[in-house]
């Protein structure tokens, strides 16, 4: 009976916590031209921001995931100069710059946080379009 009760507490403040945080992407879809900058940004709502880490990955042709940018509140991991990211945590988002987008750089990028635990997973779209010498969009 003593470890039936820690243990059911524990069982009910880790349930409560991966129900916590929501991610929410302000744009589905984020058009631009090639050299210029884009920014994603996720809203995010519950958890504490005191213990946080935001993760962006960028989705593959064969569909795995590759990171492109690691924060929390006690580190940043840059794995591309031409990716930026930081925390909002007055308006609660996570953001994403791409200094200067690339057709590389178009596809599906997802933002996951991970707070106290409780991981969310959300997607936004970028579309990179490049201008052909008579300066119509390709």
């Amino acid at each position: 009976m003593l470890w039936t009760c820690p243990l059911f507490y524990l069982t009910l403040f880790c349930a409560g916590v991966s129900l916590d945080i929501v991610l929410k992407p302000d744009t589905e879809t984020l058009t631009v031209l090639v050299g210029e900058p884009a920014t994603f940004r996720c809203s995010i709502t519950g958890g504490d921001w005191k213990n946080y880490q935001v993760s962006w990955y960028k989705k593959n042709e064969d569909n795995s995931l590759t990171l492109v940018y690691r924060l929390s509140n006690s580190s940043n991991a840059n794995i591309s100069s031409n990716f930026k990211g930081n925390i909002d945590a007055i308006k609660g988002q996570c953001i994403l710059d791409i200094q200067r987008a690339t057709i590389k750089d178009t596809g599906t990028y997802y933002c996951a946080s991970d707070i106290h635990g409780a991981t969310a997973l959300q997607a936004g779209l970028l579309r990179t379009l490049e201008l052909n010498q008579g300066g119509q969009v390709q």
